[in-house]
Formats: C-alpha cells, sequence, structure tokens
C-alpha cells in the first residue's frame, strides 16, 4: 500500500493537471453507484472527445477527462498502488520540476487569502512546536531555525510569553489596532521585515512562505497561541 505522504502527493499532483474546473455534479452521495454514473456521464459529456473534427481539443479533454476521473476515485476511496503513484510522479515531474511541486504546497505570502485558509483549518499546537523545533522538516525537507533564535533574548523575542507579548504590548500599536492576533502572527513569520521588535536586528528570514504548507502554518500559530506565560517582571 502507498503512504499516507505518497497519497496526499498523489492528490497535490492531480491538483497540478486539473486545469478544469469541474460542472456542477449531483447532490448528496456522491459516491453510490447511481451518483457516481452520472457524473461520470456528465463529465464525458462536458469534455467531448471529436478527434477527427478536433484533434486538440479532443486530446486536451481526454487529458482533463483522465484528471478527473482519477480523482473521483480517489474521492471516492479507491487506494492506488505503489506503482500508481510512481507513475504518476514519473509522468508529472516530466513536465514540473520539485520548486515547481513545493511552490505548489507552498502558503505564499498573500496574508488576506491566507487567513481564509486558516478559518477552515485546525492548528495542533503539539505539532507546530515540533515544526518549531526543527525536529520535522518543512517543504524541501529543510527544518526551521525558530528555536534557535527565539530562545535566545540577545537575538530574537523569547518564544515564551508571546501570546502575552502580542495581547499587551503589539495589538496596542497604533498600527495593529485592527489586527487580530493570527494576522500578527501570520505577517510576523511570512513578512518579519515589515515590523521589527524595538532593539532586535533584521535576522529572520523572509522565506517562511515557501517553506510552509498552510497546515504547518496553521499548526504554528496554534502552538505560539499557547505561548500565554507572564512576561519579566509581572
Amino acid at each position: 500500500m502507498p503512504s499516507e505522504r505518497s497519497m496526499k502527493m498523489l492528490r497535490i499532483l492531480l491538483l497540478l493537471i486539473l486545469i478544469l474546473p469541474s460542472p456542477a455534479l449531483a447532490q448528496g452521495d456522491i459516491c453510490d453507484a447511481d451518483a457516481m454514473q452520472r457524473q461520470q456521464e456528465t463529465l464525458a459529456g462536458y469534455l467531448r472527445l471529436d478527434f477527427e473534427n478536433d484533434r486538440d481539443l479532443a486530446l486536451a479533454n481526454l487529458f482533463r477527462l483522465g484528471a478527473l476521473y482519477q480523482a473521483m476515485a480517489l474521492d471516492c476511496g479507491y487506494a492506488p498502488n505503489a506503482a500508481e503513484v510512481n507513475a504518476m510522479l514519473e509522468q508529472v515531474l516530466d513536465y514540473a520540476s520539485l520548486d515547481d511541486l513545493i511552490a505548489a504546497q507552498s502558503v505564499g505570502d498573500d496574508v488576506e487569502a491566507i487567513l481564509l485558509e486558516l478559518e477552515d483549518l485546525y492548528g495542533d499546537p503539539l505539532t507546530g512546536q515540533v515544526l518549531y523545533n526543527g525536529l520535522e522538516p518543512t517543504l524541501g525537507g529543510n527544518p526551521l531555525g525558530c528555536a534557535g533564535c527565539h530562545e535566545n533574548e540577545a537575538i530574537a523575542p523569547l518564544t515564551a510569553g508571546t501570546w502575552t507579548r502580542i495581547n499587551d504590548s503589539r495589538l496596542k500599536l497604533p498600527q495593529f489596532a485592527d489586527y487580530s492576533h493570527r494576522q500578527f502572527l501570520v505577517e510576523s513569520i511570512l513578512r518579519p521585515l515589515d515590523y521589527i521588535t524595538p532593539d532586535y536586528a533584521e535576522v529572520m528570514p523572509e522565506f517562511y512562505g515557501s517553506q510552509l504548507t498552510i497546515q504547518q502554518l496553521a499548526d504554528l500559530v496554534a502552538f505560539l497561541d499557547s505561548q500565554d506565560q507572564l512576561l519579566a517582571g509581572e
């Protein structure tokens, strides 16, 4: 059986080639026999294969139908075997580099769009802590270096008390009056040079948006939101 990681990669690869949105399909249980038959017929009718009159369009529709059928099979419980997963990986890597695949999975730096995505995700603070401490790799296989700086107050604000500092200090600044904790944290991670904490140098890199998935970002935010220790002197 393919690993969970392989299955996740397969879904990502399918998204890369799924360049045509599917038409409206039957509502309800889309995986019962009748619904699947209707979906198949709808897709086949929508993406016609007229090789005699328009070979280029027919080839494009054939490609798109394959992607749509694969997505439908996955959604309804089909588990590709290892050979099928490997074939898909090899096929896509013929047309997209590893950097392209990583970029397709990364969150980027569009904070407004990212905040909307985060609304539908549960962030796991324990997983976030593992990522933060560099014990789990990000996209591309590299660990984060957060703890290396944020456990040394001479370099960066300490991890402990992150939530408290944001609540008691950062969000009281005029430029952050309309910010939520989540927005402040997301911008701090993805656009760290937009706001530099007084008395600290510009040392945090700006490439984390290309290294993190949306789920990894959600986990990191959840971990940092759990850091509600009292500040020194309180």
